[in-house]
This record gives C-alpha cells, sequence and structure tokens, in this order.
C-alpha cells in the first residue's frame, strides 16, 4: 500500500506506481469474485463496465470466468502506462541526441 506521502512524491516526480492486489473467491454453482486492492480508478471503472457488457454470458460454474475480463483491464492498464512513458523518454533520447552531436562537431 502505497501512503499519502510517497503519493505526493511520486506525482511531484511524474509518476503514480501502483502496487495492486487481486484475489479471486469461486463459490460453485453461481458465485465468482473478484477482490481488487488499491487499483487505479482506470482499471476499476474499465472492469465494472466490462463486467456490465458480459453480464449475460459470464458461466459462473467456471473457476475462472472472472480472469479474463481482469485480466484485458490490466492489459489495457499496461498498454496505457507504457504509452505514457512514451513522450518523456523521447524527449531524453533528443537531448541526448542533440549532446552527442555537439561533441562531434566540437
Amino acid at each position: 500500500m502505497v501512503c499519502e506521502v510517497d503519493q505526493k512524491i511520486q506525482v511531484r516526480k511524474g509518476y503514480l506506481w501502483h502496487e495492486m492486489g487481486f484475489f479471486t473467491r469461486w463459490d460453485y454453482p453461481s458465485s465468482c469474485r473478484v477482490l481488487c486492492i488499491d487499483t487505479p480508478e482506470e482499471l476499476q471503472l474499465g472492469l465494472m463496465a466490462a463486467l456490465q457488457k458480459q453480464s449475460l454470458t459470464l458461466e459462473f460454474k467456471d473457476p475462472f470466468t472472472m480472469h479474463a475480463p481482469l485480466i484485458d483491464q490490466i492489459i489495457l492498464l499496461y498498454d496505457l502506462s507504457v504509452w505514457r512513458v512514451r513522450n518523456p523518454v523521447r524527449a531524453m533520447e533528443k537531448v541526448f541526441t542533440s549532446i552527442m552531436l555537439l561533441r562531434r562537431n566540437s
């Protein structure tokens, strides 16, 4: 769990680290639960929307029925985090390239 002070430091540095936990419980034949701890709001909202969309096709006799929508949302979150890092990394690459060109021309 990230404390409030750590979150403020992370935001000031330009990132926020989420240490997430996922726990599932399957009660045959009609119940499957997922407990998601310390997840960002994007994951929560995306999972709720996905589950509402699939509510008629979820087969609760299958102990892994909740894993597919959950993993889909985790993959979307990872994809989003990679693209959020892209611009700062590219800016650093441009600076490094400029420095190397200046050194060669000196």
